[in-house]
């Protein structure tokens, strides 16, 4: 029972015993005489089985009875009742300077009877004894100046006290300063005059400015340019209107703003400037003083040396009436060679390598001795101008001088070894330019038209994958490693079949275990006994899709790894008709994959077998040897054909 309940029926007893004991006390067995006291001149009458009646209008008279007493008098009943009292007390009036704030208050509750009571506030039930008062601390968040309530509710009773709120601010406003100025930009001393038309004395640079007052401030401002536009003073945003009375300047830059430039090349730029206003203008232009009288003009010339191609700004500096920095820019574009190396046999390939880089491209060839026709062919990006060329390549030093439009080239042929790699470089001037060729052979055709069986050992591991199973509503998961699958696949009329073992790593060590598994019209289940468990799938082959999880004869709601079921097992069968030997190699793998990296990254046939590199960096050797496809490496594996 809470507070609430053990106070209600608290205060629920103590009317009850207050109502009994009001009243008459019921007569005593026998015929018990009472005495009620009517008058001081009263005296006892004797109670029969007809009541008394008192006569109104005879108060005069008595009537004496004799009474025999029977029983003894009731001692009187001492009654307990509680009295609730109260009251808010808060501040009548709050002054403030700022908003919103809080009225804190004060509810306080007084039991001026003599029994327990209790007094429910706010919903919150106290516990009160006699002659006990409690004060509870209560606030109110105020947004607004005007009269706000504070209030408590009491055992259901509303009580409500009045707290007027006023709110003191100052409201300033400045007239506008006119200033006529000789020389911006400029610091100059003005008065503002600032008006208060709040409630509330503020203060402005040290100026107490009170409610209706208008004070003259002085203050220092900075002064840029002609115009109005407003400056704090002390805070207050003051209407400042300029008026400006100075020299004028006009001016101009110019000079070539597009060229073909060979580096150490200088060009030159001009500013002309002219005083076109009502004062001598004195100016520092690049560190050089002129003062020029109304009507006077100048011009200076600067110059700038090409170091490479770009953007070059060309800087005035202009200080003393004029305050401004003038920019002329000369777009330069450097004369460079642009060489394009050219492969003409076995294959035609063209490649312009950037500068100092080497481009790349590659060939197949169905030799392993190849001969290779290349050469360059240089042309300049020059539109007005012949440029000098030294180009170095197998055969030594070459000098040229190409004019705009024209070209230097040369062919060389090497001979190489397939496969392989190789840089073809032409060195112009002190700039290398490199195309390196990668030749393979040519692979040959591959037909396989069927396959028994294939016996495979697969050593890349897979990581992180997850099996997760719900039992009894609560989800057990755990992580697993693939180590290593072993295992024979065996093709069937109707499907096929898989046998082997598998190797995994958990929380708890490493475990292997042995699985087979059949698929059949679309449909296949793999057993799979690891790690103490049998754990049994049905799954759908397109696309592979889980149906069904038996773990140790039991239905259960699991999220089982695909990759626990042999990729090679659902994939399609790997045969080819007449296809190249590097394609066929890359289905193949593919159909072992457990995951992303155990897919084929680079396929180069050497002659002798197909040499494989898949995404984890495994290298694999595939072998074509007629009735069987063998593979090498971190997965083995051996593929029967049947014809």
């Amino acid at each position: 029972m809470n507070k609430t309940a053990i106070g209600l029926t608290a205060l629920g007893l103590a009317f009850v015993i207050a109502f009994l004991a009001l009243q008459q006390p019921p007569a005593s067995p026998g015929g018990a005489t009472a005495t009620p006291i009517t008058s001081p001149t009263t005296t006892a009458a004797t109670a029969t089985s007809q009541p008394t009646t008192s006569t109104a209008e005879k108060p005069t008279e008595t009537e004496t009875l004799t009474a025999t007493p029977t029983s003894t008098a009731q001692p009187p009943r001492v009654v307990y009742v509680p009295s609730i009292e109260v009251a808010v007390e808060a501040p009548g009036v709050i002054n403030t300077t700022r908003l919103p704030i809080y009225v804190n208050y004060t509810i306080v509750i007084e039991n001026s009877g003599n029994g327990t009571g209790v007094a429910v506030v706010d919903g919150v039930p106290y516990e009160i004894a006699p002659g006990q008062v409690v004060r509870i601390a209560a606030n109110k968040t105020v947004w607004w100046a005007g009269e706000h309530p504070v209030e408590a509710v009491a055992n259901g009773t509303r009580h409500v006290k009045a707290v007027k709120v006023y709110y003191y601010a100052p409201r300033l406003q400045a007239e506008p300063v006119y200033i006529n100025a000789t020389k911006l930009p400029a610091n100059l001393t003005v008065t503002a005059k600032v008006s208060n038309l709040g409630n509330l004395t503020a203060w402005v640079e040290g100026v107490a400015v009170a409610p209706g007052e208008t004070k003259a401030i002085n203050t220092t401002i900075t002064v840029e340019a002609a115009g109005s536009y407003y400056v704090k003073i002390g805070g207050v945003d003051v209407p400042v209107i300029v008026r400006y009375y100075a020299a004028g300047l006009d001016w101009r830059v110019g000079g070539p703003s597009d060229v073909e430039a060979l580096p150490g090349e200088t060009y030159a730029a001009w500013l002309w400037i002219k005083n076109t206003g009502n004062a001598t203008a004195n100016l520092s232009i690049e560190g050089k003083t002129a003062a020029l009288a109304p009507g006077e003009e100048l011009n200076i010339t600067k110059t700038i040396t090409v170091g490479a191609a770009g953007t070059y700004n060309v800087k005035f500096r202009v200080t003393g009436t004029l305050n401004v920095t003038l920019n002329h820019v000369i777009q330069v574009k450097v004369i460079v060679p642009r060489v394009e190396i050219v492969l003409w046999s076995p294959e035609v390939r063209r490649g312009w390598p950037p500068p100092n880089r080497t481009e790349t491209t590659s060939l197949t060839v169905a030799n392993k001795t190849v001969a290779l026709a290349w050469g360059y062919v240089i042309t300049t990006n020059a539109t007005r101008r012949a440029v000098t060329l030294a180009v170095k390549g197998p055969g030594g030093v070459d000098h040229y001088r190409v004019a705009p439009g024209g070209a230097a080239s040369k062919n060389y042929t090497e001979t190489v070894q397939v496969p392989g790699e190789k840089t073809l470089e032409v060195r112009v001037n002190s700039t290398t330019y490199r195309l390196k060729v990668s030749l393979a052979l040519t692979p040959p055709k591959v037909t396989v038209r069927d396959i028994s069986r294939i016996e495979f050992t697969d050593s890349r591991r897979l990581l992180g994958l997850q099996l997760s199973c719900r039992v009894r509503g609560w989800e057990v998961s755990g992580n697993l490693d693939i180590v290593r699958v072993t295992g024979t696949l065996t093709y069937t009329p109707t499907g096929r079949e898989v046998t082997g073992q598998i190797t995994v790593n958990s929380a708890d060590g490493t475990h292997t275990g042995d699985y087979n598994g059949t698929i059949e019209g679309g449909k296949g289940s793999l057993s799979l006994n690891v790690m103490g468990r049998n754990i049994y799938v049905e799954f759908a082959t397109s696309p592979l899709t889980i149906t069904k999880v038996l773990v140790d004869e039991t239905p259960y709601s699991c999220n089982v790894p695909t990759q626990l079921v042999p990729p090679i097992f659902h994939r399609e069968k790997p045969t080819a008709t007449d296809e190249p030997a590097t394609q066929y190699v890359f289905r193949l793998l593919t159909a072992f994959a457990k995951g992303d990296s155990d897919k084929p990254q680079s396929i180069t046939w050497n002659g002798e077998y197909v040499e494989v590199v898949d995404k984890g960096g495994n290298v694999l050797r595939v072998y074509l040897k007629g009735e069987v496809v063998q593979i090498e490496g971190h997965l083995t594996a051996t593929i029967h054909i049947s014809q």
